[in-house]
């Protein structure tokens, strides 16, 4: 897309704030010997309007600021020269494919395999004897396609065109892009996650042209921004991304540190790297009472010293060279203090989530936070629910108590039962709560200890009992205080010819719990459930008999043989 700048100095301006305009000593000091001139800021803003206007032709996207001495000039880039003087020159020149840069009634440079801060000097020199007293800016305005190849461990390898204003990290996630048509976007997830384990992300290969070999480290890159462990892209360049091995020599970081991992090995490595690769230290780490531990070279025996690894990272102390094998643990301090809190729901003035301590806060406290109990609570129903399953891999957790379940050694008849009583533990335990004991009967035992993530639930007040079941008229049942279940199942009009009026049960309006009558007492929100006689077809009966004429036929004929013998 073409874009036309409004005046030339505004575009110079523009690029020199992307591209690192100089203005060298020399220049300069030569403009302040000249005192009689007009300030050098109203010279510019006097001749913005005579300037010619400079056209860019390509917006490059850029992660940083170009840094003029990592960039190295090559035919095509585009570089803006330009000449403050009281007879302004303009120019935007192009690198030929010699390597020349031809600067109009000046000469040629020859600018190949130099650096963007090389061309900058050796043009402002030049220009400098011709222009004594101006200000010289050199800047690249847009860097030129290159052509590179890939191979290694990427999802497409190859050719690809590139600016070379990119660097090595750009060109491999352009060589994993999702190859449209090939595969859907899970076998491509897959996919590249396997190849994002199975790389080496600090020993990747450069071949220049010319043959020299360099190597790209992303990882201290990432760490620590220098430019030249991820070094930008040149024509003719092929990168390799070599497989990673487990048997690699590694080193580790693990404890208080932002990301605990084990890196590649690569020569060069010192504790402050590895604590920059870790992304620094978290804020509860004690990093002065770090421990680096150093294995010998057969993994058979290891040492260990403590040191200070803050005041190395912070170069009040000597860094220490690692090897392979070594490993920096730093402790993480006890912090007590967190975000302790249960959740109160139901038959309060203010139901929601509420702070507590981790171990000193009670059930009576949480409800008097909760700004206490309505009229309409239901003290007998209230339930106190305790997790197990934490609240960062929720997922995990769950899958790890279903395994345990799976442990168990029961009978087939009881496997399914426990199954099901293991699933509703997961989701919340159930802790022995006796609201009317604390609240009205002032029973301090009954005051339990709340901890972290508790949910408390009081329910409202029902005023019935539901009975279904084998009752002729199933339903809500007026609550009375202190009558049994048979007065409920009298109210739902009494038994039917099929109940099993022997096996009743009570299920408790909080828990659920199944109960014989003879357990507990009927309360306020319980059901009362009564079976069915099981019915069975004829051949059942006729099997049955069968049998039992079976087994006394046997009986008979062993009395028989012993009475014989």
């Amino acid at each position: 897309m073409r874009r036309s700048l409004v005046s030339g100095v505004s575009a110079l301006s523009l690029a020199c704030m992307i591209c690192g305009g100089l203005m060298f000593p020399s220049a300069r000091a030569q403009v302040k010997d000249q005192l009689a001139l007009p300030d050098l800021q109203t010279l510019k803003a006097g001749l913005a309007s005579q300037a010619k206007p400079l056209e860019i032709n390509e917006v490059v996207p850029m992660d940083a600021p170009l840094d003029p001495a990592e960039y190295t000039v090559g035919p095509g880039d585009r570089i803006a020269v330009n000449v403050w003087s009281s007879a302004p020159v303009e120019h935007s020149l192009t690198v030929a494919p010699e390597g020349v840069l031809i600067i109009p009634s000046v000469g040629t440079v020859d600018v190949r395999d130099l650096s963007l801060a090389q061309v900058k000097e050796k043009v402002a020199t030049l220009l400098g004897r011709r222009y004594l007293n101006a200000e010289i800016t050199v800047s690249l305005l847009v860097p030129r396609k290159v052509s590179v190849t890939i191979l290694g461990r990427v999802l497409n390898e190859g050719k690809k065109d590139v600016n070379a204003a990119q660097r090595v990290d750009n060109l491999i996630a352009l060589s994993n892009e999702f190859p449209t048509g090939r595969m859907d976007a899970g076998e491509y997830a897959e996919l590249l996650g396997q190849l994002r384990a199975g790389r080496s992300d600090r020993k990747i290969i450069i071949q220049r042209r010319n043959g020299e070999l360099r190597t790209a480290d992303l990882v201290r890159y990432r760490a620590t921004g220098l430019g030249k462990y991820n070094p930008y892209l040149r024509e003719g360049d092929v990168i390799f991304v070599p497989q990673r091995w487990d048997n690699d020599n590694v080193i580790g970081m693990f404890g208080g540190v932002m990301e605990t991992a084990n890196f590649e090995f690569v020569s060069g490595d010192s504790l402050s790297t590895l604590v920059a690769m870790s992304m620094g230290f978290r804020p509860e780490a004690d990093a002065t009472r770090a421990l680096l531990t150093r294995l010998s070279p057969d993994g058979s025996s290891m040492d260990s010293v403590h040191l200070d690894a803050k005041a190395i990272v912070e170069r009040r102390a000597p860094d220490i060279a690692l090897r392979p094998g070594d490993r920096l643990i730093v402790p993480i301090l006890p912090v007590l203090a967190a975000n302790f809190r249960v959740t109160v729901e139901g038959e309060v003035r203010m139901p929601g989530m509420y702070p507590i301590t981790r171990t000193g806060t009670r059930v009576s406290d949480v409800i008097r936070l909760a700004g206490g109990l309505t009229s309409e609570a239901n003290l007998s129903g209230a339930t106190l629910y305790r997790t197990r399953i934490s609240e960062t891999n929720p997922v995990r957790d769950m899958e790890r108590e279903r395994l345990f379940s799976l442990r168990s050694s029961l009978p087939v008849q009881d496997t399914s039962y426990y199954h099901v009583e293991t699933a509703l533990r997961i989701m919340g335990e159930v802790v022995a709560l006796d609201l009317p004991g604390l609240l009205l009967r002032g029973d301090s035992t009954c005051d339990v200890m709340v901890r972290p993530r508790d949910r408390v639930i009081i329910p409202a007040k029902q005023r019935t009992v539901y009975v279904f079941g084998q009752v002729l008229a199933p339903g809500h049942v007026m609550f009375v205080e202190g009558q049994p279940h048979r007065y409920y199942v009298e109210k739902a009009g009494g038994y039917t010819n099929d109940a099993r009026s022997g096996d009743v049960k009570v299920i408790k309006g909080g828990t659920r719990a199944w109960l014989d009558p003879g357990e507990t007492k009927v309360e306020d929100g319980d059901m009362i459930w009564v079976p069915k006689e099981p019915s069975y077809p004829f051949s059942y009966y006729i099997t049955t008999w069968s049998q039992v004429a079976a087994i006394l036929l046997s009986i008979a004929t062993v009395v028989l043989l012993i009475k014989t013998l």
